[in-house]
């Protein structure tokens, strides 16, 4: 019983099947298929649609990611040759600077020196100084003692220019200075007139004495009058003017206060370039002379010397706001010899005591005393009645001013 049962189900099992088949291809569906069925293999049919429509989507974005895998690779092999030709590149200018490298002159050890001249100068260099005008004035009237009204105005001028170095150092110093007075019946007469420039070179050694040479130059702008006769000049600029060039040893304090220059060896030229000074022997130059066969023969303009140099500097302050500053300048002539029993000595000192009022006023205290045997001054004795000159000596030069000055430094 039970082998027929199986034999018949196998049977309906077929025939289901061949009429469902029939249902897909569109064959007319048998009447014994129920709804449900149906809805069945339609929505069964829905899928394969859908299946079919993704598998060509993967299809088309599998061909789209060949392409694009393709494109990276065709850049990847560009970037690879931009790699390589970049890699020769620089291994080509390697080998143009090694070139270089070989026929450029190798420059010394240490530090390059810096391009711009004025770093270099700015390091190395200090420069300062001051300026200002110094006035003095005197009012009369009614002035039972007698008197005149004046008024006297002096510009001045000083810098220091300093280059040091490790193994030497120069200075350069320079003072100026002009002034005149006014009198009441309007004449005007010089008070001051100065040149001076002083020039050092040091060797620095590991001791506070150095091997120094030391060049000093000095001279005026204007004539100079035996006042108050202003029609006769006895000086001029160069007439005279002192060069000396010395070398010897300086030693300073390190407070650089007290500064000592000795020079065993110093030389001196006294230019007189105003002929009729020159022709009267003015400053220690040879005089003009008549020879004789009646000729002139004009007075030299140079009176060269050779000695002993020695330069003393000192500066102390006193109290919180004055200073004293001195400088003595003496010369010695080895060679000079005179029959008149004159020293061969030539001093000059300069003391100033200098009161700070302000940061821009001052009062100035200057007294300058100057010893010049070439230097005379007439000797008169009243010889029947008339001032006659009898001798021309040399004498001590004196010269004080005091005065408020507005200074400026810088």
């Amino acid at each position: 019983m039970r082998p027929r049962i199986r034999h018949l189900f196998r049977i309906l099992l077929i025939f289901t099947s061949t009429a469902f088949s029939c249902s897909l291809i569109g064959q007319e569906r048998y009447s014994f298929i129920t709804p449900k069925v149906d809805s069945i293999c339609q929505t069964t049919l829905d899928l394969i649609r859908i299946k079919q429509s993704l598998i060509l989507q993967q299809y088309a974005v599998d061909n789209d990611v060949k392409q694009i895998q393709h494109t990276i690779d065709v850049m990847n092999g560009h970037l690879e040759e931009a790699k390589n030709e970049r890699i020769a590149i620089d291994n080509e200018l390697v080998a143009i600077n090694r070139h270089l490298d070989s026929i450029t002159p190798k420059r010394p050890d240490g530090p390059r020196p810096k391009e711009n001249i004025i770093d270099i100068l700015y390091e190395r260099l200090s420069f300062h100084g001051s300026y200002g005008l110094n006035i003095n004035q005197l009012a009369l009237s009614n002035w039972a003692a007698g008197g005149e009204n004046t008024w006297a105005g002096k510009t001045f001028a000083n810098f220091t220019l300093l280059d040091h170095k490790k193994a030497f150092e120069q200075k350069l110093i320079g003072n100026f200075a002009f002034g005149i007075s006014r009198f009441a019946n309007k004449r005007l007469e010089k008070q001051d007139d100065k040149i001076d420039l002083t020039y050092s070179l040091s060797l620095n050694s590991k001791t506070q004495w150095n091997i120094t040479m030391v060049s000093t130059f000095n001279t005026q702008l204007a004539n100079g009058y035996k006042y108050p006769n202003d029609s006769t000049v006895i000086s001029s600029f160069f007439a005279p003017a002192y060069l000396t060039v010395s070398g010897g040893y300086s030693y300073k304090t390190k407070d650089e206060r007290f500064q000592i220059y000795m020079s065993p060896l110093a030389g001196k030229v006294t230019f007189v370039m105003n002929q009729d000074l020159a022709d009267a022997g003015s400053f220690g130059v040879k005089k003009g002379y008549y020879d004789q066969e009646g000729t002139w023969i004009p007075g030299e303009h140079i009176a060269p010397a050779i000695g002993v140099n020695v330069i003393i500097n000192y500066k102390q302050p006193i109290g919180q706001n004055v200073t004293y500053t001195t400088m003595l300048n003496t010369f010695y002539n080895y060679i000079e010899r005179r029959d008149d029993d004159r020293t061969p000595i030539d001093i000059n000192w300069e003391n100033t005591i200098d009161f700070n009022i302000t940061k821009y006023i001052r009062t100035i205290l200057f007294v300058h005393l100057k010893y010049d045997h070439n230097t005379t001054f007439p000797i008169y004795e009243d010889i029947e009645g008339v001032q006659t000159v009898v001798d021309n000596v040399p004498k001590l030069q004196f010269k004080e001013s005091l005065g408020i000055a507005f200074v400026h430094k810088f």
